[in-house]
């Protein structure tokens, strides 16, 4: 519901949306391979997994992207300290903040 939410925002504010990935393989095919300005990463992708390997493709890409997560900073694997990180629940206005410099 989320990503759905999400896209919406960004689809609203004249953003075109490739996503949302459901799965990691996906996101890890669409972050290698697709021509994208930026990204928005849930953390926690479920049985274990996050969104840690999308974030090191987009890193070598030199694509920005935030993290979204209810964790904070602390419990998020491979975090930067440039890293941006927007705490669930999350707001639009906060989304197009996040986003306003790619």
């Amino acid at each position: 519901m989320l990503a759905l939410d999400v896209a919406d925002t960004l689809e609203d504010a004249g953003y075109m949306v490739v996503g949302p990935c459901v799965r990691l393989n996906d996101a890890e095919k669409v972050s290698a391979n697709e021509e994208l300005n930026g990204a928005l990463l849930d953390v926690n992708l479920g049985e274990g997994k996050t969104s840690e390997p999308v974030a090191s493709l987009l890193r070598q890409r030199g694509i920005p992207f935030a993290f979204i997560t209810a964790y904070s900073a602390l419990n998020i694997n491979g975090l930067r300290n440039d890293d941006v990180v927007i705490r669930k629940p999350v707001s639009r206005s906060q989304i197009l903040e996040a986003i306003a410099g790619w």
